[in-house]
């Protein structure tokens, strides 16, 4: 069976493959694509293929303008840090959503639908398995511990207004504008909270709805977020700025 990976960040990219040897080392991983131009390149001088994993945000834009010309055909396995493109990836051949980091565990239900799928092509119904499967992983980030030098905080996801990157640490920002440090990746976190109350509005930034107090037009199609109690304004990337409107209307 044929694989495609379409990654732009090696370390991700090795995550999946070190999944799929794992999970079966005759399966054949044909490319590791990063841009949306490479894949154009890519189909037109090859064959299509078995099954492809992808990622949503890439070095040249969202891959979904690409998925709406049908380039690709195959099965796609979405694999992102974002929780905002489900209906997006169920209406490009999508038929399962990982949210980053990945876990083997959910790499391995997802191929096992796979498997099933290809022998009961007549009866899929992506957007029911895709259910299934991210009810599988809703078991959501409740606290945050903080260590120093002297002394142990604990900080309730539910009272975290934003968290940031900064010089390669985790900022978290409480309820009352206090700021606390600690070491994590933005993108492990952004998987583990709970979607319906947290959003990544960009690569480095993630705010929680219940403390957003402002938000105003920016330019290049951003939006500058005020949250409660906390002397800076947030950004949205200008990628992020539709699929932000559009969580804050669910």
């Amino acid at each position: 069976m044929k694989v495609l990976i379409i990654e732009d960040e090696d370390l991700n990219a090795e995550t999946i493959v070190n999944h799929i040897h794992r999970y079966d080392a005759t399966l054949q991983i044909v490319a590791h694509l990063k841009s949306k131009a490479a894949i154009e390149d890519w189909l037109l001088q090859n064959n299509s293929v078995d099954l492809v994993f992808s990622d949503i945000e890439l070095l040249d834009g969202n891959v979904f303008s690409l998925l709406k010309e049908n380039k690709i055909a195959a099965p796609i396995i979405f694999t992102t840090a974002y929780d905002t493109f489900y209906q997006d990836a169920f209406d490009s051949n999508g038929i399962a959503y990982l949210l980053k980091p990945i876990s083997y565990k959910r790499f391995e239900a997802a191929m096992h639908k796979f498997q099933n799928l290809k022998g009961d092509e007549k009866q899929q119904d992506w957007e029911k398995i895709a259910t299934t499967l991210l009810k599988s992983t809703a078991n959501y980030k409740e606290r945050i511990i903080i260590k120093n030098n002297t002394e142990i905080t604990i900080l309730n996801t539910k009272n975290i207004a934003a968290l940031l990157t900064d010089a390669g640490k985790c900022i978290a920002i409480d309820e009352d504008g206090k700021e606390h440090t600690f070491r994590d990746k933005i993108s492990d976190l952004a998987a583990q909270l709970d979607p319906n109350i947290f959003f990544q509005i960009n690569r480095s930034e993630i705010i929680n709805l219940n403390y957003i107090e402002k938000i105003e037009t920016y330019f290049n199609d951003r939006l500058l977020i005020k949250i409660k109690n906390y002397k800076n304004k947030l950004t949205t990337s200008t990628s992020i700025t539709p699929q932000f409107k559009r969580w804050l209307e669910k």
